[in-house]
């Protein structure tokens, strides 16, 4: 999502500088990230920046909150090496992030009840932070 001339960097800056998010910029960042139909760590971490961004800002746009937790899922859930289950480098991962980028806003929370409802397990540092909450 860093591509440096591509379209998506200017709407990146855009939320960045507002800390606001409306559909049609969820839009272009959703056109981005299913252009090649994966979405990968990098993306993802781009996306926890955004989220982090906004703030309880993500309240004014319900399309970012379900295309944020859509996203995150589908990286760490329903991935083929681990289908239906965060495994320990997974959890790890969007821990290390969470750490790093929580802003504990209403996305984050669905983001992290979703995965509770969606996962029959959870590994890592995640895992543990899941049955602490």
């Amino acid at each position: 999502m860093s591509a440096d001339n591509h379209p998506v960097r200017n709407v990146l800056k855009e939320i960045f500088d507002s800390s606001f998010i409306n559909a049609e910029q969820v839009k272009h960042l959703k056109d981005f990230v299913l252009q090649d139909w994966v979405i990968d760590q990098t993306e993802a971490e781009q996306l926890l920046k955004v989220n982090h961004a906004l703030g309880q800002n993500d309240e004014n746009c319900p399309e970012w909150s379900d295309f944020f937790v859509n996203s995150i899922s589908r990286l760490i859930i329903f991935d083929m090496n681990s289908p239906g289950e965060i495994d320990a480098e997974e959890g790890d991962w969007l821990a290390s992030m969470l750490d790093k980028y929580s802003i504990g806003n209403d996305s984050e929370k669905q983001l992290l009840t979703e995965i509770q409802k969606l996962v029959s397990s959870v590994q890592g540092k995640l895992g543990d932070r899941i049955q602490t909450n």
